[in-house]
Formats: structure tokens, sequence, C-alpha cells
């Protein structure tokens, strides 16, 4: 006995919504955005003594609309680009000169958080054995979670950075 037009119909439907669900079903691999946030201080090529500080100011693009932004701010004596990021929004050991620290972006007007820490208006340059002249890069690493809402999706992570030329 041949199937029914409508039997035939619910399988051919039972098979489309598998196929679309395991197709949709949240990776989980981590995914570093294109847009980011923008460094307007320090300006790029800006030429800061080691010991000395330089202003640090940072706009977050708050791409999932989270009502706090993580950002990781980082040194590394390369240009960094997104493949230096790994898998949990950070460089690896060895992959950069020095780690300033985690902190909390409050959006839409938010309080900071009791125990969070904001970003700094100013960094230090550390003493690293540069040289006059040497070129390093500040980079931020800005974290989006539950990005669009509801869907499970993994952290995703956005590079901006900047060159500072050691005086």
């Amino acid at each position: 006995m041949a199937p029914s037009f409508t039997s035939r119909l619910f399988t051919t439907a039972a098979i489309l919504y598998s196929a679309f669900h395991a197709s949709a079903a949240p990776s989980t691999r981590q995914v570093l955005e294109t847009s980011h946030g923008i460094l307007s201080a320090p300006s790029s090529g800006v030429v800061v003594s080691q010991g000395s500080s330089f202003p640090f100011e940072f706009q977050d693009s708050n791409w999932c609309e989270d009502g706090y932004s993580s950002i990781s701010v980082w040194l590394t004596n390369y240009a960094p680009t997104y493949l230096n990021v790994n898998s949990t929004g950070q460089f690896s050991e060895g992959e950069y000169s020095y780690y300033f620290g985690s902190y909390l972006i409050p959006n839409f007007g938010l309080p900071v958080l009791s125990g969070s820490t904001p970003p700094p208006s100013s960094l230090p340059l550390p003493g690293l054995n540069l040289s006059t002249g040497d070129e390093v890069y500040l980079a931020v690493v800005e974290t989006g979670t539950s990005c669009p809402p509801g869907l499970h999706i993994p952290p995703q992570y956005e590079l901006t950075e900047t060159s500072i030329i050691v005086g």
C-alpha cells in the first residue's frame, strides 16, 4: 500500500524540521565579530616613555546591547588580529607583553556594579626592556554574551588595537 499524501507531507516536514534545527544549533566555536569599539585615546602612533602614563578611553560598540560590556586590555609587540585571540577571548601566554586587566563598562546610564572595575582614564606603559622608537600595540578585546538573547550563542569577541611608540 502506497503512503498517503498526508503521510508523505508529514514525513517531509519532519525531515525539514530536523535538518533546520540541526544546522541552527549553536556552535561551540567562539566567534569574533567584525565590528568593534573605538579607542579614542591613546591616538595611534602616540609617543610614550616607559613608566609614564597615557590617556585611555574606549567606547564599546555594545553590539549585543548588554547592560554591561566586558573588556580586557593587553599590550603586544606586534599588530594583533582576531587570529591572535583564543577561544576564551584572551591572548595566550607568550602572545602578549603585558596584561592591564579586565574591566566592566556600564551602558545605558547604569551604575558601576559593586565589585567591578570600570576602565581607568589612563594606563602606565610598563618597563618591558623596550628601546626608544620601538612600536607596541594596545589591544582591547570586547566580549558579547548571549547575543542575540535567548539563543544560547557562545561569547563573541571584538578586537580593537592602536600603536604606541616608545619615547
